[in-house]
């Protein structure tokens, strides 16, 4: 009897202690439950955002450049480039977005660069030629004047570039009309 007992209470110890390890049927299920639900909550707001940019991009032009492959960029209809700039050449590889660019029609000359930050405010630090796709070009050039509105916090080429329009971007000094002579 005595064996009996002994053997009773050694198997009721081993279910106390086995039981919890696989947990109760109903509490798994449950979390589980919770978990695609979770799960189904973020491919729910996942899709909504891939519509949103569907619908945005669906309308403007692609600009795909060798020099911009950091880039998903866009045109509007007046000229206007919208792009989102990452941190990899590559953008397959590409594990975050560091500036979003807005570029304004113009010409490679200071004087230009002065009208459009008078316009549109400070910041528009980069040319782009489009037409030959280099950053800055011959003097009078037509392409477009960057600003870039970092979105996070990283280290660039020059320095720590904090939230808000990097006025270090790549610079690209524009000559002055009167500086340059013109050979008619």
């Amino acid at each position: 009897m005595r064996t009996r007992m002994i053997l009773s209470v050694l198997l009721l110890t081993v279910l106390l202690a086995v039981i919890p390890a696989f947990g109760s049927p109903t509490r798994e299920l449950e979390a589980k439950n919770r978990d695609i639900a979770d799960l189904q909550a973020q491919v729910g707001r996942l899709e909504t955002e891939a519509k949103y940019w569907q619908q945005l991009t669906a309308l403007l032009a692609p600009v795909q450049m060798p020099l911009m492959t950091d880039h998903r960029a866009y045109m509007l209809p007046s000229g206007l480039v919208l792009a989102l700039h990452f941190d990899n050449m590559d953008l397959d590889q590409a594990e975050n977005l560091n500036w979003l660019a807005v570029g304004i029609p113009g010409q490679y000359w200071k004087e230009d660069q002065e009208r459009i930050e008078a316009q549109y405010g400070k910041g528009f630090t980069h040319f782009h030629d489009m037409e030959n796709d280099i950053h800055g070009g011959e003097p009078g050039a037509r392409g477009v004047w960057f600003v870039h509105l970092a979105v996070r916090e990283f280290e660039a080429p020059w320095g720590l570039v904090k939230p808000g329009i990097d006025h270090n971007f790549m610079v690209t000094p524009a000559p002055e009309r009167s500086s340059v002579s013109v050979i008619r």
